[in-house]
């Protein structure tokens, strides 16, 4: 066929040149163009033999790259010369018809090659000619003006241009039909007289077994004829359901299933080969032998195309072409209607009587166009038209065209009700036809057959008939047999075109899944719900009808979702899950998730990624479903993963970013977590599926819901839930994935572990949650800010304990007011007397108020000194705050009457709409007063309507309590509440408190606690060893390690020398210690310390280093590098610098805390141990079910060397195997061991490493690299910024800390001091005495030629900075120095008093002034009362001056003080 090809090719290539020769010439051009016509229409026919999609528009060479067709097209377009003169000479300005139909008949032969927008649309009045032409030419010129015609009219732009001259031809081409169609018939044209010229050679094409041998074709020409009593195949066979937005793939599947129905009898005695004749039976015909060729067979499978002559099935069909683009349009419907468009159709889709099945599905093609009109859809089902579309013969192409009329009939709901009407036994066939359709050989055929079903699952006779045939395994088949569904290759070595096709079939099939188990999630839905009305005695509700469509809506599926999770049964029996889990397809839908994030060119993959999950949200309202996600799915290159670890990947958007994906992998999270404890039938502890084994396995597995649990946190749920609690893009959806992410949330809280972990999370301890409540992130969306707002209020219950009080209420806030709830409320009775006097003198009432001095036997200076103490108004009698938001207590007293109970912050809570919940207290003068945080809050209304609405139902609510007036006790009591409420440290146990003077809770503070000045610490102790007082020793930690002085700087001798990493020696000899500084180029510099010389340079790597560490004894030194081979190299330093062993693949390597013995390499989530001594690794830690991914891990040991951290995973080196995954926060950094041993610290979280508790939150230790001092109690953090290639460098760059590290103290974490060097700082280090800090800060970059400085920087500890200048300059470098923190209130979230007294943060004395700024002029300390009462000052000034005379050594006698500290 290859040679027939190429022979082809170069027939027309000589056709072209005889052309070229000829063109000027005076010749005709009639013979060159009928040559060129017959040739193409030669290879066209051949074409068409392969069976390609008839809804495949693509260039023949896209469809088939070897078709002689495609490249004689391709020879023929690229000659622009003949192209342009073929339409604007030949056909536009010659006089000659025969020129005109000659060059018309090419023009319609190449039109499947041809661009035809740009012709039409570039040619003036070139759409007239062929107007004029169609309707007044005489044949064949008048069908080839037609068939262009047909051509033009599928560009909307030319046919709204025409609209006119449409009105006008319609009719008369349906005129022209109905003639033609008479003809027809009165010309005895029928099934067994079909004409030989459609006769052709033997050739390679996929139905040649049906061709009479060449040698024998002759001798039996003549025998072959068709029965007379034959008739033609009426199909009823299996249905699919598939419709794709672009048919691109070629045909070329098998048709091997034996049809049901009629078949075609042929005559005995033939001579068709065994071969020939098992293949006709392959398509269903009987063996009755016969001598038929393959002529008389071709008609009903593919058909016969044939321009000259011109026969009356080809004018047919160009004629009903330009009438399908047409038919869609409404205007043309009534002309349609008038001229019996009914009855044309109806004939033209019977074979019979077309013989041609080319003609009937250019029939079928108008049909689906005349379908999209309800109107001509009801009456098409009313008048049997259904009846006849299932007898279209199949396997034919026209059956292809069966299934895009389908699809249209199924997109009507209306047309759909008058369909399931109709006999079981023609829905029976309807849907036997669909799922054949799904296994046809054209892609369009199945693509048609999935939209079908997508569109008609929600009718319960469709739904009913499918899952009798089987339907569900053979929609499942159409995407499980697919090659880019192929773990192992993906398709590699499919086209773009059948990838295309490919990828669309998995959308359309995911589509249809999701429908068919929405619908029978609502079957079962009633099913649950009438068996429930039933158990309760209770109306059943209305069922609906087969006929109609079952409500498929967004939020009727979430409902009965919700439903079926809440009240089905334990052991709920779900037929079409069974099946599905049979079929294993929770795993494809997985697989589809994860290969589909690769599709990065394919437009539809989010709707594919978010089917494959809604089906899947669907299917873990059951048990069985959810416990599948806690199982391995299998991915490409051999790898695994859990299920849910991808969902919540999903859910997060970190692999694939879009909100209604995000939607629906909550949505999965959701229903696994939050579904209830104990259901009905069973606990889920009890949770089977029949069989005495199964019910023991499931028992011994433990809780179903604790499982999930655990799998969720395993897999990151809480770091991907948290995340979505934040977001705020896109603002559209932002309030809905957060409401979804905080009901997970919600759910999840229900662990005790996850609740512990979510507990000491910022969004809690800093109240970030209730910051949250406060306004939807788009006031349009407040409906689903309001489910935000109720679900947060569960949360905060979950997690506390009890309900929020405000929107700026934090946990130590709820824990303090519960606190105060239980303090015991009394006040002396004289002093409410002496009050009740003074007001009575004041309104002029003196004999009472006499009377009142007498009976209570009041001191005679009473209305003098019962006065109350003069205090700010606001301050004295407002509602206590918390955060920015007012905490209103209320007093309900036992020994009130039941009538006359009366909560006295009714009132401030109707005028305050900052209030968002009351606590009621209840006191008496005899017990204690009870905490009762109300159950159900009031919820926070964003919009004040909602506002007023909710404070008009209190204020009525109010006004029914209020019939009795307060008491006076109860106003007492609830105003020293209020008082009590403002402590900062309440206690429980109080003594009564004063009407006179303002109460105030002691605060915590030790008698011996050592004062805040550096000074009295000194002269304290030897009164107070060790550190003068308690407390002592984090004050002078705070003090020595707020002080840095940069001291040296060391710049490589090298002009472009770019410095990446440094390291002290680690021996204590002062006079030989040296600092290792890495560079870019691959180097490692050597300096003395003292002299400030480079001792040595090595190249140790051919990119730049990474890291260095020296060992102990200064003989062994591990290098690192960015990238290139090795990667790590250990080096010998003894004496000759050389490189003992190197390590090809790890990018970071250490030694062993304990002993140097071992050392621990870092390959991605792999690490290592290898033996220091011969190098080979020892021991291999990796876990890939376990590990977090993180993009800079480093495993570490532990201060034993018997733990690793790893990836966020602790190992235990003895048994080699996992102890502990901490939960992953954050993307970066992977952790590091605490010097004591006790706890790890991962990013800006504290683990304890003997309970796994989450002890701290630091958010001042965000994305930095730690390094601690020699005494393990001072903690150095920054953000380095060594990786260009790291994704948040910019970020860290941007950040107010981006150029600063900070010092923290490792006891409690709080910080110290930041110090901001004005540069990127690229590593840090400290010596072993703790006297210096090295510090790699470079300017600019090297790589974008803006490199200005690099240099290592040395600080001396302890020491101010000393300037020579005058005071003014001095002013200028303390503030130079001074850095403010801007996340104070973070860091200071675990100080106990952040503001009083001694600001417990060491103020002025760590170098902080309260919160983590630098202030070098504050070693004295004052008390600053913050309530502004007049208390006297601390001054140690004097004391200082006595002992600091001021010369200039103060400096220096201050360093020599602070120097015996360390």
């Amino acid at each position: 066929m290859g040679e027939e090809n190429s022979d082809s090719v170069a027939a027309f290539a000589k056709i072209l040149e005889e052309w070229e020769r000829e063109h000027g010439s005076a010749a005709s051009p009639v013979p060159i163009l009928e040559k060129m016509a017959k040739l193409v229409e030669k290879e066209t026919e051949q074409f068409l033999k392969i069976d390609p999609d008839p809804f495949d528009d693509r260039h023949p060479a896209r469809t088939d790259p070897n078709c002689a067709l495609g490249q004689v097209l391709r020879s023929l377009f690229k000659n622009d010369n003949f192209m342009n003169r073929l339409i604007n000479s030949y056909i536009m300005t010659g006089r000659d018809m025969e020129v005109k139909t000659a060059a018309c008949r090419l023009l319609l032969d190449v039109l499947p090659g041809l661009e035809t927008s740009i012709i039409y649309q570039e040619t003036e009045g070139l759409i007239a000619q062929f107007f004029s032409w169609a309707k007044d030419a005489e044949e064949p010129l008048r069908s080839y003006a037609t068939g262009l015609l047909a051509s033009a009219m599928d560009i909307q732009e030319i046919a709204g241009n025409y609209s006119v001259f449409n009105s006008t031809l319609v009719p008369v081409m349906l005129q022209r039909l109905k003639d033609l169609k008479e003809q027809f018939q009165e010309e005895g044209a029928s099934c067994d007289s079909w004409s030989s010229e459609s006769k052709t050679e033997v050739d390679d094409r996929p139905f040649s077994c049906f061709a009479i041998p060449s040698e024998s074709e002759s001798e039996h020409d003549n025998s072959s004829t068709l029965d007379n009593t034959s008739t033609l195949p009426s199909t009823s066979h299996d249905t699919p359901t598939t419709a794709e937005d672009k048919p691109t793939d070629k045909g070329k599947g098998k048709a091997k299933k034996k049809l049901g129905g009629q078949r075609l009898k042929l005559k005995k005695g033939s001579n068709i080969t065994p071969t020939q004749m098992q293949a006709l039976e392959n398509l269903g015909y009987d063996r009755e032998w016969s001598n038929t060729s393959w002529e008389i067979v071709s008609p009903y499978l593919i058909g016969t195309h044939c321009m000259v002559p011109m026969t009356l099935v080809m004018q047919q069909r160009l004629i009903i072409q330009y009438l399908t683009p047409l038919g869609e349009y409404q205007e043309l419907l009534a002309t349609v209607l008038q001229q019996g468009a009914m009855d044309l159709v109806l004939h033209y889709i019977d074979l019979k009587k077309t013989c041609d099945v080319r003609l009937t599905f250019e029939g079928l093609k108008y049909l689906g166009a005349l379908l999209c009109h309800k109107k001509f859809a009801a009456e098409f089902v009313s008048s049997g038209g259904l009846q006849k579309l299932l007898e279209v013969h199949r396997p034919s192409m026209a059956a292809t065209g069966v299934s895009m009329c389908l699809y249209y009939l199924a997109y009507n709901e209306d047309t759909m009700e008058r369909i399931c009407l109709l006999p079981s036994p023609v829905l029976n066939d309807l849907i036997s036809y669909a799922l054949w359709l799904l296994e046809c050989s054209h892609e369009s055929g199945r693509c048609h057959a999935t939209m079908f079903f997508m569109l008609s699952f929600p009718f319960k006779a469709v739904l009913e008939l499918f899952d009798m045939q089987d339907g569900l395994r053979k929609l499942y088949n159409l995407i499980s047999t697919l090659e880019i569904l192929n773990v192992e290759d993906q398709g590699a070595l499919l086209t773009d075109d059948e990838t295309f096709a490919s990828r669309q079939t998995v959308k359309h099939t995911c589509v249809a899944l999701n429908r068919y188990f929405e619908a029978h999630l609502a079957l079962k839905v009633d099913s649950v719900k009438r068996q429930f009305s039933r158990n309760q005695g209770l109306p059943p509700p209305e069922p609906i009808p087969p006929y109609k469509a079952i409500p498929l809506t967004h939020d009727a599926v979430v409902e009965n979702m919700e439903t079926i999770l809440e009240y089905a049964p334990m052991r709920l029996y779900w037929e079409p899950l069974q099946e599905f889990n049979k079929l294993q397809g929770i795993q494809l839908m997985l697989q589809v998730i994860v290969l589909s994030c690769d599709w990065r060119n394919y437009s539809g993959r989010g709707e594919a990624i978010k089917a494959a999950l809604d089906v899947i949200a669907i299917l873990t309202v059951t048990p069985r479903a959810q416990l599948q996600l806690c199982e391995q799915v299998e991915l490409m290159d051999n790898t695994s993963t859990v299920g849910m670890n991808i969902v919540c990947g999903m859910a997060e958007g970190s692999v694939f970013a879009d909100p209604d994906v995000q939607k629906s992998a909550l949505r999965v999270i959701i229903n696994c977590v939050c579904g209830p404890t104990t259901r009905f039938g069973g606990s889920v502890t009890r949770f089977t599926s029949g069989g005495k084994r199964n019910r023991t396995t499931i028992r011994s597995g433990g809780d179903v819901l604790g499982k999930l649990w655990a799998c969720v946190q395993a897999n990151n749920g809480i770091k991907a839930l948290l995340t979505l609690l934040m977001v705020k893009t896109p603002i559209t959806e932002a309030d809905a994935i957060r409401a979804l992410a905080c009901r997970a949330l919600c759910g999840l809280a229900r662990s005790e572990t996850v609740k512990q972990i979510i507990s000491k999370l910022p969004l809690f301890t800093h109240g970030q949650l209730q910051l949250m409540v406060r306004e939807p992130s788009l006031q349009d969306k407040r409906s689903e800010h309001l489910k935000f707002c109720r679900y947060a209020s569960e949360l905060i219950e979950r997690v506390t304990g009890k309900s929020s009080i405000g929107p700026d209420t934090s946990l130590n806030d709820i824990y303090r007011l519960n606190i105060v709830a239980q303090t015991k409320i009394s006040y002396p009775s004289k002093e409410l007397l002496q009050l009740i006097h003074s007001h009575l003198m004041s309104q002029g009432l003196l004999d009472t108020a006499a009377t009142l001095q007498r009976e209570a036997e009041l001191p005679s200076s009473s209305s003098a000194s019962s006065t109350p103490p003069t205090v700010k108004p606001d301050r004295m009698y407002s509602t206590p705050k918390i955060g920015n938001t007012p905490v209103h207590l209320s007093i309900s007293l036992p020994t009130t009457p039941l009538h006359e109970k009366f909560r006295f912050s009714d009132r401030s809570l109707l005028s305050t709409p900052e209030a968002s919940s009351s606590q009621v207290i209840s006191a008496s003068s005899n017990g204690p007063i009870r905490s009762t945080l109300k159950k159900k809050t009031l919820k926070a209304s964003t919009s004040q309507v909602a506002y007023q609405q909710n404070m008009a139902a209190l204020k009525r609510q109010s006004s029914r309590k209020l019939a009795s007036p307060p008491t006076l006790d109860s106003i007492v009591s609830n105003y020293l509440m209020e008082q009590h409420a403002r402590c900062k440290n309440p206690v429980v146990t109080c003594p009564p408190f004063s009407l006179l003077e303002r109460h105030r809770c002691p605060d915590p503070k030790f008698r011996r606690r050592a004062p805040a000045s550096i000074t009295s610490r000194l002269m304290r102790r030897p009164a107070f060893p060790i550190h003068g007082g308690v407390d002592g020793a984090r004050q002078n930690r705070n003090f020595v390690y707020s002080r840095f002085t940069p001291v040296q700087t060391i710049v490589d001798s090298e002009e472009d020398g770019y410095l990446t990493c440094c390291a002290f020696s680690k021996h204590l000899d002062p006079t030989n210690m040296f600092l290792y500084v890495g560079t870019y180029a691959g180097e490692l510099k050597v300096y003395n310390l003292k002299t400030g010389a480079e001792e040595e340079s090595y190249v140790c790597h051919t990119s730049s280093v990474t890291s260095c560490q020296p060992s102990t004894d200064g003989k062994l030194m591990l290098t690192s590098s960015l990238w290139g081979r090795p990667m790590s190299a250990l080096w010998s330093m003894d004496e000759v610098f050389e490189r003992k062993f190197a390590f090809e693949e790890d990018h970071y390597m250490e030694f062993g805390k304990l002993s140097e013995d071992k050392i621990i390499g870092t390959k991605d989530e792999t690490a290592h141990i290898y033996d220091t001594t011969t190098g080979k690794s020892i021991l291999t830690l990796v876990d890939t079910e376990l590990c977090n991914n993180y993009t800079k891990n480093c495993a570490t040991f532990d201060p034993t060397d018997e733990l690793v951290l790893s990836d966020g995973v602790l190992w235990d080196i003895r048994s080699k195997k996992p102890i502990h995954k901490f939960d992953k926060f954050n993307s970066n950094i992977s952790g590091r061991f605490h010097p004591s041993g006790l706890e790890v610290i991962i990013n800006s979280e504290i683990w304890d490493i003997r309970s796994f508790h989450l002890l701290h939150t630091v958010p001042a230790l965000d994305q930095c690299q730690l390094a601690f001092n020699n005494a393990g109690d001072i903690m150095y953090g920054a953000m380095l910024q060594l990786d260009e290639d790291d994704e948040f460098s910019d970020e860290r760059m941007k950040s107010p800390f981006g150029s600063s590290f900070r010092t923290f103290d490792a006891t409690d974490y709080k910080p110290i001091v930041t110090i901001d060097v004005k540069r990127n700082i690229f590593d840090l280090a400290t010596d072993p005495t703790d006297t210096y800090l090295a510090v790699i800060e470079n300017q600019g970059n090297l790589l974008e030629d803006t490199l200005l400085e690099s240099a290592c920087r040395l600080y001396e500890i302890g020491r101010k900075k000393v300037d020579d200048e005058d005071e003014d300059e001095q002013t200028d470098g303390r503030e130079d120095e001074d850095d403010d923190d801007d996340d104070g209130s973070d860091d200071d979230s675990l100080i106990f008093d952040d503001d009083e007294e001694d600001n417990d943060n060491e103020g002025g004395e760590n170098g902080e002034d309260g919160h983590g700024n630098a202030d070098e002029d504050n070693d004295d300390l004052s008390l600053n009362d913050d309530d502004d009462d007049d208390l006297s000052e601390i001054d140690f000034s004097d004391d200082i001056d006595e002992l600091v005379s001021g010369d200039s050594d103060d400096d220096d006698i201050l360093f020599a003080l602070s120097s015996s500290f360390r």
